[in-house]
């Protein structure tokens, strides 16, 4: 009786814990990470979105698939960066091709600081979330997040060094 009771135990102890690293390792596989690391070039965008309208995209994008039922997404971006020229910088999401969103699914846009003759990056991070209600996710699809942005003016610039976009189910 006792080994039976003591191999009992130990079949459901190994049952738990198989169980345990299935989630843990699943969950590690609900996320897609995107990283840029410039060697020597840091990326220059000259798009201009007065008023965060009309964006165009910073060539960056993370995909994720949803099953039949939809759960909310966080999009998770963090950067080094610095402005060429002094205004308002605007950056936001393109999800699945609906165009680029500054003021929607979160933080709308980076500093408003003057240049930095020196050099000297700034850091950023913005995270959005993306429920189901709003209307962009697919249900049973690989659902596609495109960071976007630019300046307020023509003739704007900035300067994003390294930086990652992440992209995982809340």
């Amino acid at each position: 009786m006792k080994t039976t009771s003591k191999i009992t135990k130990g079949f459901i102890f190994a049952a738990v814990l198989a169980c345990l690293m299935a989630v843990g390792s699943g969950s590690a596989f609900a996320q897609q990470v995107y990283r840029f690391i410039p060697d020597p070039n840091p990326l220059i965008f000259t798009n201009a979105c007065p008023s965060g309208d009309g964006c165009g995209s910073w060539g960056e994008s993370v995909s994720i698939s949803e099953g039949s039922s939809l759960v909310p997404i966080v999009v998770t971006w963090s950067t080094r960066y610095f402005v060429n020229v002094a205004d308002v910088y605007y950056v936001g999401l393109n999800v699945n091709g609906n165009g680029c969103l500054t003021d929607y699914y979160g933080p709308t846009n980076l500093d408003d600081i003057s240049t930095n003759p020196a050099g000297h990056f700034l850091t950023a991070t913005f995270q959005w979330v993306i429920e189901p209600s709003d209307g962009v996710l697919v249900k049973s699809a690989t659902n596609t997040f495109e960071l976007c942005g630019g300046g307020n003016s023509t003739g704007d610039s900035i300067t994003i060094s390294q930086n990652t976009l992440t992209v995982a189910k809340n």
